[in-house]
């Protein structure tokens, strides 16, 4: 399996809630990072969104814990 280290980024900065706290996600909302596009799903997978990939929606790329999910959005 390849690794991306802009996903992993993302997962660091995203899932460290002490010293990045004021990020929030929604679900499907597609952000650019490392010239690659990226979303999450409902209970925080992230997607990178590849040409050809249409069809399955994406390449998985990991996860956010579920505390950090429902801190990020408006879940409840």
């Amino acid at each position: 399996m390849l690794q991306d280290p802009a996903a992993k980024n993302i997962l660091e900065i995203l899932g460290n809630l002490e010293n990045c706290p004021d990020e929030t996600l929604a679900p499907y909302q597609e952000f650019e990072r490392g010239g690659q596009i990226y979303y999450f799903t409902p209970g925080g997978f992230l997607y990178r969104k590849d040409p050809g990939s249409e069809e399955v929606g994406g390449f998985f790329c990991g996860y956010l814990s579920n505390e950090a999910w429902r801190y990020r959005t408006d879940a409840a």
